[in-house]
């Protein structure tokens, strides 16, 4: 089966919100073996989210909406939809008494307004939402499954995975779509392309190879369709086996998960702790492996060292390195990693210091000019990076390469 995807808000089409909606349900319905093969977005303007309906019913077998499901007067999708369907707006008891106990557990009354949350197409199928006040909807005719979800993320999460996958599969085919991913660092994804032309030639033709570029990162994704779950996995990380030699020193994960993941998950295998000391990352480092629950099994802090007189008086970097060699240097970046290893008492520590950008660089040291340490009982090491000249990816990269330092050393500890 395949989809389409239609996404609807004038917030969407004008930057003002992130479309996370689509990336989520575009990775829900392939791993139901359900192909997402359009993406629409519309503003909300009932002519063209009609139009946009109409479009997507004609090609694809399975249409999901998000948006537009609200009690004001720019949410017009269900006024759209009962004239697609020749329906007619209905009020739902069982809906309005749940939008009446939403509001009344908050210590509010009901509104007009969002009591017409509460009306209906009466050709639709109600799905209920117990995290909103929106309902969503779902119609079938022939064979086309059209969902209507509202906008809300966990509100619509929620409803997909309670009530949208039930109605799916009962219709879906036997089989689905299967990943094995590797994760590489330390390499261009040209050169890691060229590297592994050979191994990429003799993939099956059943499976097929995704390059997935990030600062600092390629996801490597092996896809099929096949009706043994198991047998293909086995399939595809035998694959994966095949081709870590060649990229041992590139190597990061077996898994789909970000760097900062990774190395949550290989301290807590180790029971070890990490500490950061951070100048050209101002606190993003520990901000990405504080962002994970139960970091505070392998986290003990961070120094974020800005300014030259925070390494000196809290991390203790020598005076004269850092008139003699400047911020950005192996003899600085060294010893914030030492330092703050010792100051927060953990097994490893990882430092930043470099030249972000846009501004601030040299011939010397011009932007993108990048330091990185990491520390470790009875010894240190410091690497040269030369990034670009956009500052978020400089800062990303340099994330990215100071957690793939310091698994390496792991990995060969």
């Amino acid at each position: 089966m395949e989809a389409a995807l239609i996404t609807i808000g004038e917030e969407l089409l004008i930057g003002q919100v992130i479309d996370t909606n689509s990336a989520w349900l575009g990775q829900r319905l392939n791993e139901l073996g359900i192909k997402v093969m359009k993406r629409v977005s519309v503003p909300d303007n009932p002519d063209l989210i009609a139009q946009a309906y109409n479009l997507c019913m004609s090609n694809y077998d399975i249409i999901i909406s998000t948006g537009g499901l609200g009690p004001t007067s720019d949410d017009n999708t269900k006024e759209m939809l009962c004239k697609l369907y020749d329906s007619k707006l209905i009020e739902d008891r069982e809906t309005v008494e749940h939008i009446k106990r939403f509001f009344a557990d908050r210590g509010l009354g009901l509104s007009e307004v969002n009591r017409r949350q509460g009306w209906v197409p009466d050709k639709a199928t109600i799905m209920h939402n117990e995290l909103g006040t929106a309902p969503g909807l779902y119609f079938h005719e022939g064979k086309t499954h059209v969902f209507a979800l509202p906008g809300v993320p966990f509100e619509m999460k929620n409803l997909f995975e309670n009530k949208v996958t039930t109605h799916l599969k009962m219709y879906l085919a036997k089989g689905t779509i299967i990943h094995e991913t590797m994760t590489v660092s330390g390499i261009g994804e040209s050169f890691l392309s060229d590297k592994i032309k050979e191994w990429e030639e003799n993939i099956p033709d059943d499976i097929s190879l995704a390059y997935l570029p990030s600062p600092g990162l390629i996801r490597l994704r092996l896809s099929m369709s096949t009706s043994n779950e198991e047998s293909g996995r086995t399939q595809l990380r035998t694959l994966f086996l095949e081709l870590r030699p060649q990229v041992e020193e590139f190597y990061m994960s077996d898994r789909d998960e970000r760097a900062h993941e990774t190395l949550f998950r290989t301290l807590k295998e180790l029971n070890k702790t990490v500490s950061t000391a951070e100048s050209c990352t101002g606190g993003t480092l520990a901000s990405l492996i504080t962002s994970i629950p139960g970091s505070s099994n392998i986290f003990k802090g961070s120094v974020v060292a800005y300014e030259n007189s925070i390494k000196q008086n809290v991390l203790k970097v020598n005076a004269t390195d850092l008139e003699n060699h400047g911020a950005v240097s192996r003899e600085v970046v060294e010893q914030m990693a030492t330092n703050v290893r010792k100051l927060m008492n953990t097994d490893y520590a990882i430092a930043t210091s470099g030249i972000a950008g846009p501004d601030g660089g040299t011939d010397e040291k011009p932007v993108g000019f990048t330091w990185i340490a990491i520390a470790w009982e009875g010894g240190v090491q410091a690497k040269l990076f030369k990034f670009g000249k956009l500052r978020e990816v400089n800062i990303a990269r340099s994330c990215v390469h100071g957690i793939h330092m310091l698994i390496k050393q792991i990995r060969n500890s």
